[in-house]
């Protein structure tokens, strides 16, 4: 998980995603079963800094966000926040007018207010990121988090030194990580500790497993948080393919997604979800598309581990 797990490396390789994850509309889609065709593969700024914020949906549709904030500041340098939930069902963003936080549920379309919390300078810096269900939004400021229930807009401040970086399914237990990268695990409602992880990486549904690269970034490996061990041997991963993320789904399935540059050039990335079978470690591929270098500050759905 070397790629991944250390702060400063994974700033570097979020940068240099960030240049290659430029995006239009995607090729050669394959069908998910659980993926609504209104479920976002990634948003972004297409072929302008100053463009509205667009999302590229499962299902061909290019949406965008004309209500959605570009800007962090009149001095237009820095895009304002935009979150996808990981299964990519819904969109948080600042709005707009009235300022306000909401979330957009893309299987409906509704788009509701998160109780209380508006956009302000004070926020120019914040990052933002989004449970399942988007029942939760954290909010983050350099080392300072805290989690908001976007129904109530309660907030809870979470404990100095830790970062939120993944949710159960449920957005009950949340994965949270310190300054190297090993994690506790938590209830939301309470803070309280649940479980304590070796490296941090994608809580299982239940909360019992939470799944990672391994160092050298050629396998993924289980934890069984409640044993205290990895479970089973690791699941090789495709050679010559990048481990990008990894996302479970609410009936516990896992998915890998793993990136590719192609072309003349080398002017458009491939991203690829495979299907991992926990037990023989075979992989189906259940969606690939391919997006150009023109698309900027792009986002896409799942997790990081």
């Amino acid at each position: 998980m070397s790629l991944l797990r250390r702060p400063a490396v994974l700033v570097a390789v979020l940068a240099v995603l960030t240049v290659v994850m430029r995006a239009e509309a995607p090729a050669r889609a394959r069908a998910e079963p659980e993926a609504g065709g209104a479920s976002v593969r990634y948003a972004g700024l297409a072929g302008c800094v100053c463009a509205p914020w667009t999302l590229w949906t499962w299902s061909g549709q290019v949406i965008k966000l004309a209500d959605a904030r570009v800007f962090a500041s009149k001095a237009g340098k820095q895009r304002a926040p935009l979150a996808l939930s990981p299964d990519g069902e819904y969109v948080a963003y600042f709005r707009r007018g009235d300022r306000a936080l909401v979330i957009r549920n893309m299987s409906t379309g509704q788009v509701r207010e998160v109780p209380g919390m508006q956009w302000s300078r004070k926020l120019r810096s914040t990052r933002i990121d989004l449970a399942p269900a988007g029942r939760y939004v954290v909010l983050g400021s350099g080392r300072d988090d805290r989690v908001l229930d976007a129904y109530s807009g309660e907030s809870s401040v979470v404990p100095p030194g830790l970062r939120p970086w993944s949710f159960s399914s449920d957005a009950g237990l949340m994965l949270a990580v310190d300054d190297e990268f090993r994690a506790g695990i938590y209830a939301i409602s309470t803070l309280a500790e649940k479980g304590r992880v070796p490296v941090g990486g994608a809580l299982s549904p239940d909360g019992a497993t939470v799944a990672h690269f391994t160092d050298d970034d050629s396998a993924i490996s289980l934890w069984d948080v409640a044993a205290g061990r990895a479970d089973g041997q690791p699941i090789a991963l495709p050679a010559g393919q990048i481990p990008t993320r990894l996302r479970w789904g609410g009936s516990g399935h896992l998915d890998l997604q793993t990136v590719a540059r192609r072309g003349e050039k080398r002017s458009e990335t491939v991203y690829t979800w495979h299907r991992v079978d926990q037990g023989t470690g075979h992989l189906q591929v259940v969606d690939t598309f391919a997006v150009p270098d023109s698309v900027h500050n792009p986002i896409v759905a799942g997790l990081s581990p």
